[in-house]
């Protein structure tokens, strides 16, 4: 994210996910329609925490409308205008959550066309696309309203009701006026995160290590661990998984057969060559094997954790689902760190690896206990910072991917 001042404008840019720290505590907000806030929207992002919007700074464009109007606010206050342009093909979600969970945002979507615009909204004759002035009455939303791939509504007028309208369908080059009315008295400021949604298709392969077409269930999770779509494969281990995803975020798929280990692939638009979706991704799922070791791509750790990283829930559903299928099958869980740059010859260090290595491992066991999985059938092991896959990592990837945990078959029908 990028933020350039002027005299009279903020500008807003995402892009390559650079990200700058401002040295103002709190962002403008443009308080009428000449004012508004110029945000390019390239991929997912923010802008905020802003200071508390403003009634109208030089003129009123909104006409206060009746509370059952879906179309114009029912009352104008303290209002915060963005001129949204956009840069990618897909659909635009977002969230305005406000500073103070107990202020009640509104919210206008216009579509913009020319310099005539702010005229039109003063004599009606442009429309909103998307609006949203139920009010802040359901705690678990704290005071969140916006746009979402997953309401039906594309306006909500004043009164209870889902505070998230339907996504909007955008082209790259498309512009958007977006509004925003603090209607509680005194309140303060908001932020405002843009989500770049593409929809995308992905196909594949599933195969066995004896390289025929193997039946089973993929899935795709988010960064959070939520599930983003699942599908099977058909008889000759084909599928296709129609989503939406964000632009430039990683998500896990993650592919498996009761007799089979797990399969991982990590998704990112970014991988994608411009004009061309994602190639066809060809797994081969090893079988189950006593003695065999797996790895688990998708499980990993925060840095001097022993805590999971969001997205690595999935795999361990997909690890709870394999050992509830197979009940004889017992494993060794064993725990890695990244111990790159550090002196892997001191002894404070080496006991420390060896610590937290084996807490990786015994916090998965214990994850899979809580899932119904006796901790009879599972033993774990720490192994430091001896078995790095990447001895000298180069940047995050790599440092996460030593921050690990791999699987051993120790017997499978119970010999």
């Amino acid at each position: 994210m990028r933020i350039f001042f002027t005299s009279f404008l903020v500008f807003f840019i995402c892009l390559n996910g650079v990200s700058q720290t401002i040295t103002k505590p709190l962002l403008k907000v443009g308080g009428d329609c000449h004012n508004a806030i110029p945000l390019t929207i390239s991929q997912s992002c923010k802008y905020g925490p802003t200071e508390p919007p403003k009634s109208p700074e030089n003129r009123q464009e909104i006409s206060a409308a009746d509370k059952n109007s879906e179309m114009s606010f029912t009352q104008v206050n303290n209002t915060a205008w963005y001129l949204l342009n956009i840069k990618y093909d897909g659909e635009l979600t977002f969230e305005i959550v406000p500073t103070d969970s107990t202020d009640d945002y509104d919210f206008l979507l216009y579509p913009f066309r020319d310099s005539t615009f702010c005229s039109g909204i003063t004599s009606r004759t442009v429309r909103p696309v998307r609006s949203n002035m139920a009010c802040n009455c359901r705690p678990m939303d704290k005071g969140a309203t916006g746009l979402s791939t997953d309401a039906i509504q594309e306006y909500r007028k004043q009164g209870p009701g889902n505070p998230f309208s339907k996504s909007v369908q955008v082209e790259k080059g498309d512009k958007y006026m977006l509004v925003l009315n603090n209607v509680t008295q005194n309140g303060k400021g908001h932020t405002v995160y843009f989500h770049s949604i593409v929809n995308i298709e992905i196909k594949g392969t599933v195969l066995g290590a004896d390289s025929l077409p193997l039946p089973a269930e993929i899935l795709l999770a988010g960064t959070k661990g939520e599930t983003v779509g699942q599908t099977t494969s058909d008889a000759k281990g084909n599928y296709t998984l129609n989503t939406a995803i964000e632009r430039n975020i990683p998500y896990s798929l993650i592919i498996s057969n009761d007799s089979s280990f797990i399969g991982t692939q990590t998704i990112n638009t970014a991988d994608i060559k411009s004009g061309s979706g994602f190639p066809n991704i060809k797994t081969i799922l090893p079988k189950l094997q006593k003695g065999a070791k797996y790895p688990l791509g998708n499980i990993n750790f925060y840095g001097n954790s022993v805590e999971f990283l969001p997205e690595s829930y999935p795999s361990v559903q997909a690890l709870t689902h394999l050992m509830k299928k197979n009940r004889n099958m017992s494993i060794q869980i064993e725990g890695h760190v990244n111990g790159g740059g550090a002196d892997l010859d001191d002894r404070h260090v080496q006991n420390y690896f060896q610590e937290l290595s084996e807490g990786r491992a015994t916090m998965l066991r214990n994850c899979l206990i809580n899932a119904g999985i006796s901790g009879d059938r599972m033993t774990t092991i720490g192994y430091g910072a001896t078995h790095m896959l990447f001895p000298n990592p180069m940047g995050e990837y790599q440092e996460k991917a030593n921050r690990r945990v791999e699987i051993k078959v120790i017997s499978i029908n119970g010999e």
